[in-house]
């Protein structure tokens, strides 16, 4: 799983270096599931939003990667996330 924080671009924007770690140190056919943190504050007041979903979708996609937008704080998501991720690893 590769974090980022909905409300601050700059953690997006290092995805890719996180990506080439991956590349670079895991299997090959590790699935990874990139996470939009921090849901809770963006739904709470959408202004506080810097990375939108499509674009952060877009990102997961033209890597081949998952995508989910949840929140620790409020757990929404978290489960649904895991589990997505444990399917697309029985799928190898």
């Amino acid at each position: 799983m590769l974090f980022f924080d909905l409300t601050d671009r700059s953690t997006f924007e290092h995805l890719g270096f996180w990506l080439n770690e991956i590349d670079d140190h895991a299997e090959k056919d590790t699935v990874v599931m990139v996470i939009g943190s921090k849901f809770d504050l963006v739904e709470h007041d959408p202004s506080e939003r810097q990375v939108s979903k499509e674009e952060a979708e877009k990102f997961a996609r033209d890597y081949g990667l998952l995508y989910n937008e949840t929140s620790a704080k409020t757990g929404h998501n978290v489960k649904e996330a895991f589990e997505s991720l444990i399917e697309s690893n029985e799928l190898i």
